[in-house]
């Protein structure tokens, strides 16, 4: 299998790497955008259902996303560790995609869960192999959060497209306007891309082996993680900052639809967000350059958390000054994904260099783990909360109910944001911190070499 070099990678390097992104957000992005409102207000089901169902989907994988880490690993093939789990799992995230997005016949409770944790299945057997793949592409701190950052570009294409298609549709054919409509054209755009893009990144991009496949016992590789202080803040500061961003998403499309008025603007108003994160996301990859990862991440979450409570103030029809807000937020959101996954990729540097064995995939496990249980959490949280106050998509809601539809998405996220930046502010891995880590490495591995080799000399004289 032919090996990256450690140069920089190159522009058709990273957009290769870039496709599977696309494609995965395509079918995961619709789970919180579009299924809620459109299994409570179209299929019938309740919304407290819709919300506590999606959030044990979302948590149905704390046995297989540890597991499918760890075994990526200890893969060994010609294709190398990581692309035989992805192309294992694109079938499954099809056939799951299509089931939820064109559903047909009686829709149950059970039809809603049975297809949503085959989804995430799927999802996992891609999402975790592709993102250890990624931290290990590059071994410098500052290529790391290109790469992060060419990534995310995708994915925020990939947003895009969940809207911009539908709306287009729309205009052009008059289908498309309406959730019920966007998921099937969705669905079928998932159907395509998913296999195209994530074989021609699998068949075109090589893998780079840095370290030596993992082989120590897995618990003992848990504890480690476990017990790196590094991983623990990061991981508790993205969580808190998840949670925020997906009750966000849960709640836009009801937000827009009962508090706003404005359902038909729904996707154009989301293109703005969406575009915004594209525009702001080289900004964001420079300003971290400048001033250091953990402080541009923190700077775009402030942003956030200042900007999301002035929902409150606006009255239903208002148009120009949500839009404003909404690409206020979009801009400062462009910097969450790629700067903390660029983090996370410092952090997997150091603890592989540190057991001389690649961990990337059990280090992606784990997160992934926890960011699906705070990303149930937060529909677990916002939707029954919803429903306790008396809100509910299939009848009339009165002032009362909107009110706590408003509240909700306008002061939840930014109280999540905000524990963010007090946890994330403890991240102690800087690009001199990790200079001199990686020096103190080197040097232990000379010294490992030299007493190796004065072994050999000795037990052969």
């Amino acid at each position: 299998m032919n090996q990256l070099s450690s140069q920089p990678l190159s522009r058709s390097q990273l957009v290769l790497f870039g496709l599977p992104e696309f494609a995965m957000y395509l079918a995961v992005i619709p789970m919180s955008l579009y299924l809620p409102l459109f299994y409570s207000r179209d299929l019938g089901l309740s919304i407290t259902d819709i919300g506590l169902l999606l959030m044990v989907a979302r948590i149905s994988d704390v046995v297989t996303d540890p597991l499918i880490g760890t075994l990526s690993d200890r893969t060994r093939t010609r294709l190398g560790r990581r692309k035989p789990w992805m192309l294992a799992g694109v079938p499954l995230m099809m056939v799951s995609a299509f089931q939820l997005f064109s559903p047909s016949g009686a829709i149950s409770n059970a039809y809603l869960l049975l297809w949503s944790v085959l989804l995430w299945l799927g999802w996992t057997m891609i999402n975790i192999p592709y993102y250890a793949w990624g931290a290990e592409l590059s071994e410098d701190f500052d290529e790391r959060t290109r790469i992060t950052g060419w990534r995310q570009a995708f994915g925020f294409a990939g947003n895009i497209s969940v809207l911009m298609v539908p709306v287009a549709a729309t205009q052009l054919f008059g289908y498309g306007g309406v959730a019920s409509e966007a998921l099937v054209i969705i669905g079928g755009m998932t159907l395509i891309l998913l296999p195209v893009l994530i074989g021609l990144t699998v068949w075109r991009l090589p893998e780079r082996m840095t370290t030596p496949p993992a082989h120590e016992p897995i618990l003992r590789n848990l504890k480690a993680m476990l017990s790196n202080g590094s991983f623990i803040v990061l991981f508790i500061g993205f969580t808190f900052m998840s949670l925020g961003t997906t009750m966000i998403a849960t709640l836009f499309m009801l937000f827009t639809t009962f508090a706003m008025e404005l359902e038909r603007q729904a996707q154009p108003i989301l293109l703005s967000y969406f575009a915004v994160n594209i525009v702001g996301l080289p900004f964001w990859v420079w300003l971290s350059g400048r001033i250091g990862k953990r402080e541009a991440w923190m700077t775009g979450t402030l942003v956030m958390a200042l900007a999301t409570p002035l929902y409150l103030t606006l009255a239903p029809g208002e148009i120009v000054p949500f839009v404003l807000m909404t690409t206020v937020i979009g801009f400062a959101g462009g910097n969450f994904i790629a700067l903390s996954l660029s983090m996370k990729a410092d952090v997997i540097d150091v603890a592989a260099r540190r057991r001389g064995e690649s961990t990337a995939g059990a280090y992606m496990a784990i997160w992934s783990l926890g960011s699906k249980t705070t990303q149930a959490l937060a529909l677990g949280i916002s939707l029954p909360l919803l429903g306790l106050f008396g809100f509910d998509p299939r009848m009339e809601n009165g002032p009362d109910e909107i009110d706590a539809l408003r509240y909700a998405i306008a002061l939840l996220p930014p109280a999540c944001y905000l524990i963010a930046i007090l946890v994330i502010y403890r991240y102690p891995i800087s690009r001199t911190r990790l200079a001199r880590l990686r020096a103190a490495f080197d040097r232990r591995d000379a010294r490992r070499a030299r007493a190796h080799a004065a072994g050999r000399v000795q037990s052969s004289g």
